[in-house]
């Protein structure tokens, strides 16, 4: 009788197992793989001409395996042998300027251009045989966001989330002054699961928001972020060299000597070599003033090094519904977007609940609405699981794709490959596709890959 039962469990053990676990459809046949295409044109500003020799890479959305080939002489990828399921299109082409001439009939005003597309949530089954998809030109800017240290260091011997920074390049062979830039973290959902206010992705559709009458282009042409700083300056007195580099750092200290918190309390490091000095940033984060300015405490590891420039905090939220932001803080996971941007009207810009929201509260937040077309430079950052990503909240004219780093608190940075090194200057790779673009290293402030 023992065996028996012992049998009987074993079997419901099977049974209840799901069905995909085992490369089931769900009818307990086997998934067969089946053949996909994707259709590759230009947008409407290029005629929607065919794409040809255009890199497509497909990607499971939750085992990260991929897929990539060329597009063919008709613009079309095909993919065969690919296990049904739910997929991420990025498609990215770099035309010369003679093809970009043989295509479109006249001539580039520089010796390349990139174009770039994507698609999420893509279906691929059986009965989805295909799918289209659009490539824009890629909008390069002479500044760049060269490496972002989202991840942090260890939280028992390193510095856990206070040693974040980003830093920003100058990739033009002319000065640049920072003077009056805006950085800027987007704001989004972070799980990929769809409602009645989400896109088809499972991104937010802003469209709903409200107070929003714009429609469609709510979700086009802006973004919406919770957090936006502007560095200080004249005008000309911020000046970024060619082939130089700005680093804004979260706290403008070394992370790698012990610290003494604003509540009086020392902060030991126990490995110092996991972390990095940023005592010598250009500008730094602080928000104490501010937070006191608005009835609330410093929060303990927003140390204030007076030898390094204060950002100004250009919005943290709807007077009286501010954000409960304590700090420049960057999510560990890589769950964000960030972009550099100029705007001579930035108070002006109008900010919005989540389409979530159906009634303001006093805990409510609002996003400031950004238009796409001032964006200088943005990148998509991805969880480092798979199965755990989010959708993109940038538009692939401005980042095609994702970059991530390994795992969270492990010291690493996502920084842009050098491209090529010119009159002693690095020029960084910039086509908007941060999959291409960024390789990931140990946080290295000013250093290069």
């Amino acid at each position: 009788m023992k065996q028996f039962l012992l049998f009987f469990s074993f079997l419901l053990i099977l049974t209840s197992c799901r069905d995909d676990d085992f490369g089931n459809n769900g009818t307990g046949g086997i998934l067969q793989p089946v053949s996909f295409k994707v259709f590759v044109k230009y947008d409407n500003n290029y005629g929607q001409k065919i794409s040809k020799n255009a890199t497509v890479v497909l990607t499971n959305s939750n085992s990260g395996d991929a897929y990539t080939i060329q597009s063919d002489d008709n613009g079309i990828a095909t993919f065969q042998n690919v296990i049904p399921g739910t997929y991420k299109v990025n498609i990215s082409k770099k035309m010369l300027a003679a093809e970009y001439l043989d295509t479109f009939g006249y001539a580039l005003q520089t010796d390349e251009i990139n174009f770039n597309g994507s698609q999420e949530g893509v279906q691929v089954n059986i009965n989805v045989p295909s799918t289209t998809v659009e490539l824009k030109a890629a909008k390069v800017g002479d500044l760049v966001i060269k490496q972002i240290y989202y991840a942090g260091s260890s939280t028992s011997t390193g510095a856990s989330f206070r040693d974040q920074f980003i830093e920003i390049y100058n990739n033009s062979n002319e000065v640049i002054y920072a003077d009056g830039l805006y950085i800027a973290q987007l704001y989004g959902k972070t799980s990929t699961t769809t409602a009645s206010y989400t896109l088809a992705n499972g991104q937010f559709d802003w469209s709903q928001s409200m107070d929003m009458t714009m429609g469609s282009s709510a979700n086009t042409d802006y973004v919406y972020s919770d957090f936006v700083f502007r560095i200080p300056g004249t005008g000309t007195q911020y000046p970024i060299q060619p082939g130089g580099s700005i680093v804004v750092a979260g706290n403008g200290v070394n992370h790698k000597a012990p610290l003494i918190g604003n509540n009086g309390n020392p902060i030991n490091i126990q490995n110092p070599d996991l972390t990095v000095d940023l005592s010598n940033a250009d500008f730094e984060a602080y928000l104490g003033d501010f937070r006191l300015s608005i009835g609330l405490t410093v929060f303990n590891t927003d140390i204030q090094n007076p030898l390094v420039p204060d950002l100004q905090i250009a919005y943290w939220g709807r007077p009286g519904y501010y954000s409960g932001g304590t700090d420049l803080l960057f999510d560990t996971q890589g769950r964000d977007s960030f972009i550099i941007f100029r705007s001579d009207n930035f108070s002006s810009y109008k900010n919005y609940a989540d389409p979530s929201v159906t009634t303001v509260v006093s805990g409510t937040k609002f996003f400031v609405q950004i238009p796409t077309d001032v964006i200088i430079d943005g990148v998509d950052t991805q969880h480092y699981n798979p199965s755990s990503q989010r959708p993109k909240m940038l538009p692939a004219s401005i980042d095609a794709s994702f970059t991530s780093v390994d795992n969270m608190y492990n010291s690493q940075a996502v920084i842009r490959k050098t491209k090529l090194i010119t009159n002693n200057r690095v020029v960084l790779e910039d086509t908007n596709n941060s999959a291409n673009d960024f390789v990931k290293i140990k946080a290295n402030p000013r250093g290069f890959q």
